[in-house]
This record gives structure tokens, C-alpha cells and sequence, in this order.
């Protein structure tokens, strides 16, 4: 059998106990939130460099930046401007001019803009 000041002292352990894992869930939670805002920043940044846009600012600090705007509630509507804005439609092309030198490794859409197709 359990005396009273037994069941006081367990009720008071259990009433600490309870308040640490409450404090700890509230850190957890934060950190789990800064974390979800960094991922969807970075998709932000990512999702702005395959676009072309601002290609001249690292990923790392552009991530950054759209973190803050996150934090400032303005994430949402730079995703809904960014939805709206077309692919960088120049990704990747390059066209060069020149003899042989500059027709090896091109495409064949790249020989026939510049007429080389045979």
C-alpha cells in the first residue's frame, strides 16, 4: 500500500516530468518548423535557378533570402509569382560558330539553326 506522502511525492515527479517533456516537445516543435521553412525555401531557390532566375546569387544565399521572406509571411506569394513564370527556355543551349572544331558534339537542332546539316 501507498502512503499519502508517497502518492504526493510520486504525483509531484509525475507533474515534473510531465512539464520537462511539454518544454521539450515546444523545442522540438520549433525546430521542426525552422526546419520545413529552410526545405521549402530551398525548393523556392531551386525552383528560381532552373527558371533563370536570379542565377547570379548562390543557391546557399538565395535559400537564405527566401528563408527570411518565409519568415516574414511572404514566401506564399513568390511561389504563386514564380508558378506563373515560364521555363528558362535557353537552359542548357549553346550555339556555336566555326568550322569542324565547333560542330563536334552538337545537337542536331544545333546543325540545323546553323545550317550544317548535310
Amino acid at each position: 500500500m501507498i502512503t499519502k506522502e508517497q502518492a504526493a511525492t510520486i504525483m509531484a515527479d509525475s507533474a515534473n516530468a510531465l512539464r520537462k517533456l511539454a518544454s521539450r516537445v515546444s523545442e522540438l516543435e520549433g525546430e521542426n518548423a525552422s526546419l520545413v521553412r529552410r526545405m521549402e525555401a530551398e525548393k523556392v531557390a531551386a525552383d528560381m535557378h532552373d527558371k533563370g532566375i536570379h542565377t547570379e546569387v548562390p543557391f546557399d544565399e538565395l535559400a537564405t533570402q527566401m528563408e527570411k521572406e518565409a519568415e516574414n509571411g511572404r514566401l506564399p506569394v513568390i511561389q504563386e509569382a514564380l508558378s506563373m513564370t515560364g521555363p528558362d527556355m535557353f537552359k542548357g543551349a549553346s550555339l556555336r560558330e566555326g568550322g569542324e572544331e565547333g560542330a563536334a558534339g552538337q545537337t542536331e537542332l544545333e546543325h540545323f539553326i546553323l545550317g550544317t546539316i548535310g
